[in-house]
C-alpha cells in the first residue's frame, strides 16, 4: 500500500511532537538559532558555580530540542523513505546534529581545566550543579582520554572518513555484489540476494541449501581479499584512535563507556566456552528431530517444525502482548495499553517505508515504535520486543530530568528481550497444542543458540583479529578465514560438518564494523533471562528491582544499573543461569517431542 492507503488508526501520532511540518520548521530555526548563542559560553563557562550550571543547563535545553528535531524528521523520513519533503527534513536534520557536535565540542575539553578540587566546592555551594553531579564526576573518568581543544576539533573533522570501510562494506553487499542464480524448490531459476538468502537456506530442500549457501560464499570468496583489507582498515582505525585516545587497546576504549573491563568481556567468553556441551547437546537434539545422521553447516538453520504456522491479526497480537506483560502488574499494563491508543505504534508496511522494526523517540516526546506487521508469529514476538524497548523508555523519561532521561545500549537490550521471553512463556503456558508448544521451545532454543552462543563466537574473533592487527600481524583474507574456521570447529564441537565457505562467514557479518558490539547481544539475553527466572519464581524483591532498573535511566553506569536488577555482569553467575535455562528448555522439548 501507498503510505495514504494506510488508516490513520495504524499510523503512529506524531503531531504529539510538532502539530505540522511549518511547526517543525519553526523548532528548527529556534533551535538552530542556539547553537552562536551556546559557543559564547566557551570563554565564560568556569568563571563561577553559576557560570558552569548556567552552560550546563543551558547545554541539555538546546540539545534536548534539537533532538527532538532530529526524531520528528527521522520518524517522518522512516515513515516513507520516498517522500521529498522528509528527505529534505532528515538531511537539514543531520546537518543540525553535526553543527551542534561541533559546537558543544569544547565543553569536555573546557570543564576538564577545573581541578576536581574546585568542581567540588562548585558543587557543593550550588544546588543546581548538584542536580548535573553524576555527570560532572562521570566526565573526569575521561580526563586522561580527552585531547586539546584543536586535537579534538581535528578528531571530530575525521568522523567521516573513519567511517568509509564501514561506509563501503554495506555499498558493496548491498548495491554491488551479485551472487548468481539458484534453482528454488520447484525447479525454476531464481536470483540469488543477500535478503532471500534467509530462506532458501531454511529449505526444507536439501539441495536448494547447499546451493544456495555455496553460491552466496562463493560471491563473498571471489571479493574476499577486498573484504579483508576493509576489515584490517577498519581495525586500524579503531587501533589508531585508541592510541591517540591513551586507550591500551582498541577493546579497552570500546567497553570503556559501559564500565566494562577486558578481564569481565575474556570473563564472558570463558564462560560461555566451558558450557558448550549444551550447545552440542543441542545439536544433536536438532539432527534427531531431522532425522539426520550428518547435518552440515548449511542445515543449521532448517526449521524443525515448519508445517506450525500461527497467523495474527494485529488487534489478536495487541491482546496477546497485553495478556503476557500482565506478569508485571496493572501499571505496566495500563501505560502500554493506554500507548497502543495514543497511536505509539505505526503498524504495517508501505512503499518507502523503512524495513524491520524499531522502537524510537527522545527524552520529550512518546516512545514510538515502527512495524511491519504481516501477522506471522514473529511479528507478534516483534510488538513485544519493540514494546520493552518502548516501556524501558517510558519509565526512564518519566522518572528523570532530562540530563538522565535515557539509558545505553549495554542495557537496552534487556526489557525488549525480556518482553520476549515472557511472551514465550505466555504461550507455552495457554497452549493446547503439542505442536505449538514444540514450535515455541524449538524458537527459544534457536534464541539461546543464536544470540549467546553465535555472538560470543563472534565476540572472540573479535578480540582475536584486534589482537593481531596490534601485535603487527598483516590481516590477509588467508589468515582471517582460518581463524574463523577454526573457531568453527571449537564451537561445533565435531556435531556439524564444516564446509569449507563457513570460513568465509567472517566477512557477512557487518556488525564486525561496530566495534565489539556483539557482545551485548548476549548480555541482553542472559540478564532477560535471570530477571524472568527471578519474577516467574516469584521470588521476593524480584518484580521491584526490574521496575527500579527501568526508572534508573543513567543516574547510574550500566554495570551497576543491571544490579539494580539482580544481575551482576561482573562475575559468571549470570551466564552460568542463562546456560541453565537453556539446558531446562532442551529438557522440556525432549520430554514432549
Amino acid at each position: 500500500m501507498t503510505r495514504e492507503e494506510i488508516q490513520e488508526k495504524d499510523k503512529w501520532d506524531l503531531s504529539t511532537i510538532y502539530p505540522d511540518v511549518s511547526a517543525w520548521e519553526e523548532a528548527f530555526r529556534k533551535a538552530q538559532e542556539q547553537l552562536p548563542i551556546f559557543a559564547a559560553r566557551e570563554k565564560t563557562m568556569l568563571n563561577s558555580a553559576e557560570d558552569l550550571y548556567q552552560t550546563i543547563k543551558h547545554l541539555y535545553a538546546f540539545s534536548e530540542e534539537i533532538i527532538r528535531v532530529y526524531t520528528y524528521a527521522h520518524l517522518r523520513y522512516s515513515e516513507d523513505t520516498k517522500n521529498p519533503e522528509a528527505v529534505r527534513m532528515m538531511g537539514q536534520a543531520q546537518n543540525l546534529m553535526k553543527e551542534r557536535s561541533e559546537t558543544v565540542a569544547f565543553f569536555d575539553t573546557v570543564l576538564l581545566k577545573l581541578q576536581p578540587e574546585q568542581l567540588d566546592a562548585y558543587i557543593k555551594n550550588h544546588s543546581g550543579l548538584q542536580e548535573y553531579e553524576i555527570i560532572l564526576r562521570d566526565l573526569y573518568r575521561y580526563q586522561p582520554h580527552i585531547l586539546t581543544k584543536q586535537e579534538e576539533q581535528i578528531v571530530s573533522a575525521f568522523h567521516k572518513q573513519m567511517e568509509i570501510a564501514s561506509d563501503v562494506y554495506e555499498t558493496l553487499t548491498s548495491s554491488d555484489m551479485k551472487f548468481g542464480t539458484i534453482t528454488d524448490e520447484n525447479g525454476e531459476p531464481v536470483e540469488l540476494t543477500d535478503t532471500n538468502y534467509s530462506v532458501y537456506i531454511r529449505s526444507e530442500n536439501g539441495s536448494v541449501r547447499k546451493q544456495a549457501f555455496q553460491t552466496l560464499y562463493s560471491a563473498y570468496g571471489q571479493y574476499q581479499n577486498t573484504f579483508a583489507a576493509l576489515y584490517a582498515g577498519q581495525l586500524e582505525t579503531e587501533k589508531v584512535m585508541a592510541k591517540i585516545r591513551h586507550f591500551n587497546s582498541a577493546l579497552e576504549q570500546s567497553l570503556f563507556a559501559d564500565y566494562v573491563t577486558p578481564e569481565i568481556y575474556q570473563n564472558i567468553i570463558d564462560s560461555i566456552s566451558s558450557h558448550l556441551d549444551v550447545l552440542f547437546r543441542y545439536y544433536r537434539i536438532k539432527k534427531k528431530v531431522l532425522h539426520m545422521d550428518e547435518m552440515h553447516i548449511y542445515d543449521i538453520y532448517l526449521p524443525m517444525f515448519p508445517g506450525f504456522q500461527k497467523k495474527y491479526t494485529y488487534q489478536e497480537a495487541v491482546s496477546e502482548v497485553l495478556a503476557a506483560v500482565q506478569i508485571f502488574g496493572d501499571e505496566y499494563v495500563n501505560i502500554l495499553k493506554q500507548g497502543y491508543a495514543d497511536r505509539w505504534v505505526d503498524v504495517y508496511p508501505n512503499e518507502g517505508k523503512t524495513g524491520g522494526a524499531f522502537s524510537g523517540g527522545c527524552a520529550t516526546t512518546n516512545p514510538f515504535i515502527l512495524l511491519n506487521f504481516q501477522g506471522t508469529e514473529d511479528d507478534a514476538s516483534t510488538l513485544a520486543h519493540e514494546s520493552g524497548h518502548s516501556m524501558h523508555s517510558y519509565f526512564t523519561r518519566h522518572c528523570n530530568p532530562v540530563q538522565y532521561a535515557d539509558y545505553t545500549i549495554f542495557v537496552a537490550e534487556v526489557p525488549s528481550t525480556v518482553n520476549e521471553l515472557v511472551l514465550a512463556y505466555y504461550r507455552l503456558e495457554h497452549s493446547q497444542n503439542r505442536e505449538e508448544k514444540l514450535s515455541i521451545l524449538n524458537h527459544l532454543m534457536e534464541l539461546y543458540k543464536g544470540t549467546i552462543y553465535k555472538q560470543i563466537m563472534f565476540a572472540e574473533f573479535e578480540k582475536l583479529t584486534h589482537e593481531l592487527s596490534e601485535q603487527g600481524e598483516i590481516l590477509t583474507a588467508e589468515l582471517l578465514c582460518q581463524k574463523y574456521y577454526d573457531l568453527n570447529e571449537k564451537y561445533f564441537g565435531g556435531e556439524i560438518i564444516l564446509d569449507p565457505e563457513i570460513a568465509l562467514e567472517w566477512a557477512r557479518v557487518p556488525h564486525f564494523y561496530y566495534n565489539f558490539y556483539v557482545y551485548k547481544y548476549a548480555i541482553g539475553l542472559t540478564a532477560a533471562s535471570h530477571i524472568v527466572k527471578r519474577i516467574r519464581n516469584h521470588e521476593p524483591g524480584a518484580l521491584e528491582a526490574y521496575f527500579a532498573f527501568l526508572k534508573t535511566g543513567t543516574k547510574k553506569n550500566p554495570i551497576d544499573s543491571l544490579k539494580i536488577a539482580g544481575v551482576d555482569m561482573t562475575k559468571t553467575d549470570a551466564f552460568d543461569s542463562a546456560i541453565e535455562i537453556f539446558s531446562q528448555i532442551l529438557d522440556e522439548f525432549e520430554k514432549l517431542y
